[in-house]
């Protein structure tokens, strides 16, 4: 926290403009805890499922040994960061504990420079004054659809993932190359078949995934200062066509996706956000929670899919950590999110739900319809 003051702030909710303020005593709050069980995926869901020790805290680390394996949770507030911060946190804290392992005394620098925002994004284009490119008449579409969903109660935290690893990795890899497209893109056409096929979707009617983008890949930016937010989402379009193999729809994704990044859609969405920071944040806050009753009464809400990337090796000392992947934040019905990641030959799909508003068999059945879509690649 030193390191990356950040992660020793609290959010302050002000009326006109939030912002961030430093804990007056950060040693009150337990920010770390050492645990033995005799279970780790246990473990790991009772981490995840906890609140933070102070509500307003932004990071918690926990250290789980089962027997001689040692398991390292961090969770983080997406208040303060996304995945691609948090990935650069990892390499942060892999980093602190090797130069402590070398000298006991060491002290990392704290980070003066400014957090990364939009600003950096649209500086980088050369574009001063962002406003100036927003359509006024521009409406987003309408959901067209929804993850299954039965109310909005939700009373306890659940995970589902799926695995495919070695040879299974290999394959999905040998794919994309073989037809020139990306693993982001068979991932996404895998969740596109499966909500088909789940929902029994009728042919030839348009449905959207919105898909997230990271805005750091546009421009060069130091790392030091990735630990930020700094997404935005796209909304590809595909129709269900009736008995169509993989390939096919994959086609038809990938050109939807194509479309999408040579309108710079990426641009449009980061102004959108743009106009939203002009308003105050009270009136803000009282626009989103007056469309949450319409979206839950139309019954439809874009899924989501979140290829959070590819996760850099990373060591502590001389311990490699041979595993790893991130879970996504729990998205509330009607909301549905899938995250993806990838570590050292892995590639990891993840949902973190609540019952009863979704249920697990709803969860399972689509994990299971993606796990067969990807093993016949």
């Amino acid at each position: 926290m030193d390191a990356e003051p950040i992660l020793r702030c609290q959010f302050i909710e002000n009326d006109k403009q939030p912002y961030w303020q430093p804990f007056q005593n950060p040693d009150a709050i337990q920010w770390f805890e050492f645990v033995q069980n005799d279970s780790k995926q246990v473990a790991i869901e009772q981490f995840l499922k906890s609140p933070f020790y102070c509500e307003e805290q932004m990071l918690s680390v926990q250290l789980i040994r089962v027997n001689d394996n040692d398991t390292l949770c961090v969770k983080i507030s997406h208040a303060c960061s996304d995945a691609g911060g948090l990935k650069q946190y990892l390499q942060l804290l892999a980093e602190i504990y090797s130069n402590l392992l070398k000298d006991s005394r060491y002290k990392p620098k704290p980070n003066t420079k400014r957090r990364l925002d939009q600003k950096s994004y649209f500086e980088a284009l050369g574009i001063k004054e962002p406003l100036t490119l927003l359509d006024p008449n521009a409406q987003a579409l309408p959901a067209t659809w929804a993850f299954p969903y039965h109310g909005v109660e939700s009373k306890e935290m659940h995970v589902s993932m799926r695995r495919f690893s070695g040879e299974s990795f290999d394959r999905i890899r040998a794919f994309g190359k073989t037809h020139a497209v990306t693993i982001n893109a068979i991932i996404l056409t895998s969740f596109y078949r499966s909500m088909f096929q789940l929902l029994n979707s009728p042919a030839g009617d348009d449905r959207e995934i919105c898909v997230t983008m990271d805005l750091r890949r546009y421009f060069k930016t130091d790392p030091s200062q990735d630990i930020c937010n700094l997404s935005v989402v796209m909304t590809p379009r595909v129709c269900r066509v009736e008995d169509e193999p993989f390939k096919e729809t994959l086609r038809r994704v990938s050109e939807s996706i194509e479309e999408l990044r040579n309108t710079q859609v990426e641009l449009t969405r980061a102004v959108g956000i743009e106009a939203q920071e002009a308003i105050e944040y009270s009136q803000l806050l009282t626009l989103f929670q007056a469309a949450m009753p319409q979206l839950i009464e139309t019954g439809k809400f874009s899924p989501v899919i979140t290829n959070m990337g590819i996760i850099s090796p990373l060591q502590f000392g001389q311990i490699p950590a041979y595993d790893a992947y991130l879970v996504p934040p729990t998205i509330y019905a009607p909301g549905f999110l899938l995250g993806v990641s990838t570590y050292n030959r892995t590639l990891t799909l993840l949902v973190s739900y609540c019952e009863p508003s979704h249920r697990t068999e709803d969860i399972d059945a689509l994990m299971d319809f993606m796990a067969d879509e990807l093993n016949s690649l």
